[in-house]
């Protein structure tokens, strides 16, 4: 069994033992670097087992993360990773790419790009510090203009169902404003730990 497979095992196992504590808390399912275990091409190949078994146990994680009380944040940087586990986010943060396969991915298994990431779009796409009201007629680039032009700690929301305004009617009632198939300009802080994100070689 190689490493890839011995990693993919022992990931299921701890995540198994995880999942089956007591969700008296919230809990957090943190991956980075998705794409070196739940590689789509990996997952095709029948002879990579543990993969398969790995990526759908965190698919059925991710599916019943409400009754399990957990949370599962995947972090990438290659469009190879499982297409199950993209159409399955309720929340994606884009940082800059110019990779022509990440916009084929993103086209294919994000709804809110398919749309417009080429599309000059009115409203929230064009504006960092403030949401405009939907029906504006404001004009804004694209969301792949705005992708390769994005800066280190900058990125790109998309999430259908985030709650971005909230209004008052006329008569009184709240009414609220979802990003639907638009996308939220957004700002990452810096690291808070004493490398700030550098890899430490000596000592």
């Amino acid at each position: 069994m190689g490493s890839s497979e011995t990693a993919c095992s022992l990931f299921n196992i701890c995540l198994g033992i995880f999942l089956e504590q007591d969700p008296t808390i919230g809990r957090v399912v943190a991956l980075d670097e998705a794409h070196k275990v739940c590689n789509s091409a990996r997952l095709r190949d029948v002879s990579n087992k543990q993969a398969q078994i790995f990526t759908e146990t965190l698919l059925s994680a991710v599916r019943l993360q409400r009754h399990l009380g957990t949370r599962v944040i995947i972090s990438t940087q290659e469009p190879t990773i499982s297409t199950d586990l993209l159409n399955l986010c309720s929340v994606t943060i884009v940082h800059r790419f110019t990779s022509p396969e990440w916009l084929r991915t993103l086209q294919k298994h994000l709804a809110a790009a398919a749309c417009n990431l080429f599309s000059s779009k009115s409203g929230f796409g064009n504006n960092g510090s403030e949401v405009e009201e939907p029906g504006d007629e404001k004009e804004s680039p694209s969301a792949f203009d705005i992708i390769v032009r994005l800066r280190v700690g900058e990125a790109l929301l998309f999430a259908p169902s985030a709650i971005v305004k909230v209004g008052t009617l006329e008569d009184g009632r709240v009414e609220f404003h979802r990003l639907g198939s638009d996308f939220l300009p957004i700002k990452v802080r810096e690291r808070l730990t004493s490398d700030g994100g550098k890899s430490v070689l000596s000592v």
